[in-house]
């Protein structure tokens, strides 16, 4: 009776896994086609074939669907950055690399970029990993005098929404990947770091990131 219980636990976990997932991946088409603003439960739920009261066992909101994407697409993009920062002492140097891997990402991921772009016009907030991964390299960047000392929320809104007009003219095609260059080296320059130096920093970053 045990084994069975067990075994009986273990199918329906199963079986909401592949119902989560389905219910996802039929969000992913649904707002690539429609757009979040336009997409609906009734929407999410026909493209996954489930029922809407399915969709609520998942996700209370169409928001908390939304946050659930952004944060997968996040820990995904977190996660491929380790390789890439490996070994890099320089702050500087590590946030160039991190906007360029990350647009590098969306680059060679068009779909994957373009769903990122339309969830990030929403009013959800930023994901923390990358909140926490940014302060972190200002700290640094800051104390080891690297970066003029600035406010860390001003510091983060200056690039945080830099990147994002980079992903979004890059992504819809009215700039090449190569605009991320000047872009990275404008930001460095912002926080202290001479024009040449931030140049040449940006475009190490910029090349080790499309290898």
């Amino acid at each position: 009776m045990r084994v069975n219980l067990e075994a009986r636990a273990a199918a329906a976990e199963s079986r909401r896994a592949q119902t989560r997932a389905r219910l996802i991946e039929a969000a992913i088409s649904v707002i690539l086609e429609k757009g979040h603003e336009s997409a609906s439960i009734e929407d999410f739920v026909a493209a996954a074939g489930v029922s809407r009261g399915t969709f609520y066992n998942y996700f209370p909101t169409i928001e908390d669907l939304l946050h659930h994407l952004n944060g997968q697409i996040s820990e995904e993009l977190n996660r491929t950055l380790g390789p890439a920062l490996t070994g890099i002492d320089d702050p500087a140097a590590l946030l160039a690399a991190v906007v360029h891997k990350i647009l590098a990402t969306f680059v060679a991921d068009p779909v994957r970029g373009w769903l990122a772009l339309k969830i990030e016009s929403t009013a959800l907030p930023r994901q923390a990993v990358f909140e926490a991964r940014f302060d972190a390299i200002h700290r640094a960047a800051v104390s080891g005098g690297r970066f003029r000392d600035c406010d860390v929320a001003a510091a983060r809104n200056l690039v945080f929404g830099g990147f994002r007009m980079a992903q979004r003219d890059i992504v819809m095609g009215e700039a090449g990947p190569e605009h991320a260059v000047d872009l990275v080296a404008l930001m460095l320059s912002a926080f202290g770091l001479t024009p040449e130096e931030a140049l040449q920093i940006s475009r190490d970053a910029f090349e080790a990131a499309r290898a």
